[in-house]
């Protein structure tokens, strides 16, 4: 008995598996990442070595690079390494085979840099980074926020009330704001008393953030040409009470007996302008692994009871950008196309065959193909992206034409007097070898690139 027979003679059990293969397929689509393009990583790491003083380019590759080369070439799955350098800084570009593990890549590559730059002393700083399309591809909402008071009183409300509001949404990777300027507290160390007394920039720092609860950046301590970020995690509401801190039991000896601690804003670092004017904005960053449209939605959402939290204070949150709604008017207008053009083809099919029930069964071969697709989706962990949409627009056109070659096969031998389950039966088997010949032959078509090793083209 082969499959067409099978099938034939087992009608409740593979109407049955069809059933349940669109059911699985339903709660696979819902679990699927919705986005615009693929996240790929791309299969380099770099290496870069910077200093703030300028030397001898030569200089720079003996005592950093060459050293920093034989740690890293020691990796497994390297293909190529390239190294850059001019009188500041030096670049080291690795790049891997292409079935390697990049994550686990980049944490080896920091293992080895991390034992190496010790012995470079401190005249240089080196850092590990990668180019990751996840980084460009997760930033997905970008808002204005506007109100009376001033761009500082914004920023200020920003910092308390909005962030927080968007850092506790499943699924936000980080909040960022930029535009305006920020309270601080400066932490001025006197470096004679600091001295005399044996106090550290660190100690202050520890001392400060003992016995907390909640955890927030205020400022930056300074000593000399050197600053130290300080995190305010007890809840100080004065600044007395932080120049009381007892920094020293022997005496004691508060902090503002070896600091001067002053109460500001900090400067500026980052601008903002909308229409050419200064403006406080936020933009949203998502984990890569969160369904992009109900990530959105959410953040949407919290928007919208900010903006009435906020009514009394004068403030009002703008979306000026929304990568998710680019992303449901592309999927929606390529459903759409796909849509129509199965609907095209099956009038066109009943133009031709004249007959409902035919065409009826050619259509229903549509939805339980997608749905069905969607379990390989989920297995395999592809998303649903434009890409795929056009891959799966591509397969309909096939599906629809082998369909149409198998039923008119049938409706041929019924014409000549055949019974229906022979009709069926004889029909499948005299053409299955052309269908999926033709099929194969449209398969051949994409199967090199399979084997392209130029990253751009795959």
């Amino acid at each position: 008995m082969n499959i067409t027979q099978f099938v034939v003679h087992r009608k409740t059990f593979v109407s049955m598996l069809f059933i349940a293969l669109v059911m699985l397929g339903i709660i696979s689509y819902r679990q699927l990442l919705v986005e615009l393009l693929p996240n790929a990583e791309l299969p380099m790491l770099f290496v870069q070595v910077s200093s703030q003083q300028e030397y001898d380019p030569s200089y720079i590759e003996k005592q950093a690079i060459v050293p920093l080369e034989g740690a890293v070439s020691t990796l497994e799955g390297i293909e190529e390494i390239i190294s850059e350098v001019d009188r500041q800084r030096g670049l080291i570009s690795v790049y891997f085979n292409q079935n390697i593990n990049t994550k686990y890549a980049f944490l080896r590559l920091q293992e080895k840099v991390n034992a190496i730059s010790a012995d470079l002393g401190d005249e240089f700083n080196v850092m590990v980074y990668k180019v990751d399309t996840e980084q460009l591809t997760n930033t997905f909402m970008t808002l204005q926020v506007r109100g009376s008071g001033g761009l500082d009183r914004v920023r200020e409300v920003t910092d308390q009330k909005v962030i927080r509001e968007f850092e506790s949404i499943d699924g936000i990777a980080s909040v960022q704001v930029v535009g305006g300027q920020t309270k601080s507290i400066q932490i001025i160390l006197d470096e004679e008393a600091r001295q005399a007394h044996n106090i550290t920039p660190s100690r202050v720092r520890t001392l400060i953030a003992q016995n907390s609860q909640y955890k927030t950046f205020v400022g930056k301590a300074y000593e000399q040409d050197k600053y130290y970020f300080v995190n305010l995690v007890a809840d100080y509401t004065e600044v007395s009470q932080l120049e009381n801190i007892v920094v020293d039991s022997d005496g004691p000896v508060l902090l503002r007996d070896v600091a001067e601690i002053v109460f500001g804003v900090n400067e500026q670092e980052t601008i903002s302008r909308v229409n050419g004017k200064e403006a406080v904005t936020v933009t949203l960053t998502r984990d890569s692994q969160v369904n992009l449209i109900a990530l959105a939605k959410d953040a949407r959402a919290v928007t919208a009871k900010l903006n009435e939290e906020l009514k009394s204070l004068d403030v009002e949150i703008d979306i000026q950008s929304d990568t998710a709604e680019q992303i449901e008017e592309n999927i929606d207008m390529i459903i759409e196309l796909a849509l129509f053009g199965g609907l095209l083809a099956i009038f066109v099919l009943w133009i031709f065959l004249r007959n409902l029930k035919w065409v009826m069964i050619i259509a229903l071969a549509i939805p339980i193909s997608i749905f069905t697709s969607f379990n390989f989706f989920y297995a395999a962990d592809i998303s649903i992206n434009s890409l795929t949409l056009v891959g799966m627009a591509l397969a309909v056109g096939m599906l629809l034409d082998n369909s149409i070659v198998v039923m008119e096969n049938i409706y041929r031998l019924l014409g000549r007097g055949g019974d229906k389950t022979t009709a069926v039966v004889q029909g499948a088997q005299e053409v299955w070898r052309a269908i999926l010949a033709a099929t194969l032959t449209t398969v051949a078509v994409f199967l090199p690139f399979l084997f392209v090793q130029n990253f751009a083209i795959r």
